[in-house]
């Protein structure tokens, strides 16, 4: 209810009451009769169903955005960026409607489209889980009527788990192209060139390249990078993105040689690959020197390597840093050409043997 009083001064004023049976749950006064009715609806609304009055139409989904993102910008900051780069890429008509108008095929439309526009799965799959985070938020604070345009979309094959994982084999350099491309770089920079074969040859990523210490490297009981921290740019150093901390790293050869080289003259706290003045290296420095295929190439190309020369699923897990079914997943078609290629071994000696 609603009643009308008036100051010491004389002034009018709205005193609103709500009451849930005989008990009073609310009250509140205004200085407007249409505050005050507007205030004493949404709470009735709200303790018939529990929840806030759905967004008028003048909330639009950029406004969500908005808040979202100030919300969680105290976050973690890879995370932050990330968020705030998936949002970027929404259309801006689709900005611009109002939010209890987006439904779940607006949100597919969108993740197929940039599908098409070449983004790899794990990309888009990245974003559909910024977009699932923004309606959840929304939904919290009571700014989501309808179902959740995430949760509740029609699937998208692309975005499986599986999908997300495979890697084709046109993913991955052959051994003579990465040789090829590795020399073309080296004639121009050496160092590069030196640090594109190193992650060829151990599978580290970037941030984890980037962190290599001097005294990463254990010789006993044989020659190992040992994977402590991981630094990727513009960002903390940090954890390896791993299942576990200080994974080895077996070096072949030829890595160990290029450990020795850039380790020659340093401290052992100091980094390994550097740039010309010294300091840490940057990602801008790599990309001034690009590869045909993709820098994570490098990490596949070295993981694929392993397989064929018949390490164990759960070896190069450890090497990598990953789950052995992660590698199963990934890494399948390297491991049907393992299994083809003992076939056709068989089906060879067996017709031998017929022979005979």
């Amino acid at each position: 209810m609603i009643e009308t009083r008036k100051t010491a001064t004389g002034k009018t004023y709205y005193l609103v009451r709500v009451k849930s049976g005989r008990q009073q749950v609310a009250t509140r006064a205004f200085d407007t009769k249409r505050e005050a009715e507007t205030w004493e609806r949404t709470q009735k609304h709200l303790l018939e169903t529990g929840r806030p009055l759905p967004p008028k139409a003048s909330f639009k989904l950029r406004d969500l955005v908005a808040m979202f993102l100030e919300a969680r910008k105290d976050g973690n900051p890879h995370t932050i960026d990330t968020d705030r780069n998936n949002l970027a890429a929404l259309p801006k008509a689709l900005l611009a409607r109002p939010l209890a108008s987006i439904q779940s095929d607006d949100i597919r439309s969108h993740l197929l489209s940039e599908l098409h526009k070449g983004k790899m799965p794990s990309t888009v799959a990245r974003a559909k889980t910024t977009l699932s985070a923004l309606f959840t938020f929304a939904f919290e604070k009571g700014q989501l009527h309808q179902p959740h345009p995430v949760r509740t979309m029609k699937k998208i094959p692309e975005l499986s788990t599986a999908a997300q994982r495979a890697v084709s084999p046109k993913d991955i350099p052959t051994s003579r192209r990465l040789a090829a491309e590795i020399s073309a770089i080296r004639a121009k920079r050496p160092d590069i060139a030196d640090v594109f074969e190193f992650m060829s040859l151990t599978g580290v990523r970037w941030g984890e390249l980037r962190a290599v210490r001097v005294n990463w490297l254990s010789e006993l009981p044989l020659p190992q990078l040992i994977v402590d921290r991981s630094h990727s740019d513009r960002y903390d150093e940090k954890d390896p993105k791993s299942w576990r901390g200080n994974r080895p790293v077996p070096l072949s050869p030829r890595a160990l040689a290029i450990f020795r080289q850039y380790a020659s003259g340093k401290e052992p706290h100091e980094y390994l690959f550097t740039n010309k003045q010294g300091g840490q290296l940057q990602v801008g420095i790599v990309r001034k020197f690009p590869l045909s295929f993709q820098r994570h190439a490098l990490r596949h190309f070295a993981a694929s390597t392993w397989l064929r020369l018949g390490t164990p699923v759960h070896e190069v897990a450890e090497y990598l840093g990953d789950e052995p079914r992660t590698v199963l997943a990934v890494y399948a078609h390297i491991l049907g050409e393992d299994q083809r290629r003992a076939h056709m071994q068989r089906l060879a000696m067996s017709e031998r043997t017929a022979e005979e």
